[in-house]
């Protein structure tokens, strides 16, 4: 009997040594990367729960602190916390807009950012997604109604359950909705102008509008400067019998006949250059 249960004993360590090594066979490590501390809540006396970087900036992070219902700025200098900020939230869980100080919400969990640096709170448990601005706290979404479901249309009158995240969508001007809850994905459409600012995209079409501009830039001015040639370079002119040639003349402003050749060069160039308008336009 005992020599039995030690057989089955023996097949359970080789059935779980293949196990652990089959998994092993599907691990695969990549070299190269370095994990650092750049925030420690226990000093701040904060407890991060999701943090953002600021568009525009390479020092400055949003952080939310779930269980104080608050919202924080960070700045880095050489890596290091150079200071913090209350962002909005008074602390206390609730439900709350107007002022960033005295603001409520009730312990969030997920948040977005658009290239304004606007923040949208996924406020699970009021039912609502509310926005963050420099002038103060707003419900864009649920407020109408303030309990779950999964109701579209007019943003006030939309449900959400008690479990869902935002996501922003540059290409689209949207914040997308992961309802967790409902096992739907959703779009709320927000304010073209929130959605403007500097990005890859935004970098590639400023880009190829230079270059356009540059190139209508030489045609144009080739068209000119094949308009006006005629005017710069050195021109003979036939006019019935009477053949005239611009060449260059010593000038010797004592001698009268040196005033009358210039004048009458003068005379040509003006009355070539009055007729320059006229074959522009017919260009």
């Amino acid at each position: 009997m005992a020599s039995f249960a030690n057989f089955h004993l023996i097949i359970g360590i080789i059935l779980l040594v293949n196990t652990v090594q089959g998994i092993g066979d599907e691990i695969v490590f990549e070299e190269g990367y370095t994990v650092s501390t750049v925030i420690d809540g226990d000093k701040l006396h904060i407890n991060p729960y999701s943090v953002f970087s600021l568009y525009g900036s390479s020092s400055d992070l949003i952080i939310l602190d779930s269980v104080k219902s608050k919202f924080y700025t960070v700045s880095f200098s050489d890596s290091q916390v150079s200071e913090m900020k209350e962002l909005s939230g008074n602390g206390v869980a609730g439900y709350k807009d107007g002022d960033l100080g005295s603001a409520m919400f009730n312990k969030p969990k997920s948040f977005a950012l658009d290239r304004k640096n606007n923040i949208y709170i996924a406020d699970k448990t009021n039912h609502v997604i509310r926005k963050i601005t420099k002038s103060g706290v707003t419900t864009i979404a649920g407020g109408y109604v303030q309990k779950t479901g999964k109701a579209d249309g007019p943003a006030q009158n939309a449900s959400f359950s008690d479990d869902f995240e935002l996501a922003f969508d540059p290409q689209r001007c949207a914040l997308l909705i992961s309802d967790h809850g409902n096992r739907l994905v959703r779009q709320l459409d927000l304010n073209p102008n929130d959605c403007s600012g500097s990005s890859s995209g935004s970098g590639v079409g400023s880009t190829t509008a230079w270059s356009i501009g540059v190139i209508v830039a030489c045609i144009f001015g080739l068209i000119i400067g094949f308009a006006i040639r005629p005017y710069v370079l050195p021109h003979e002119t036939t006019s019935g019998q009477v053949s005239m040639t611009w060449k260059h003349y010593l000038i010797n402003l004592e001698k009268q006949v040196a005033t009358f050749c210039f004048v009458t060069r003068s005379a040509i160039v003006s009355h070539k250059l009055s007729q320059l308008p006229n074959r522009l336009l017919r260009l």
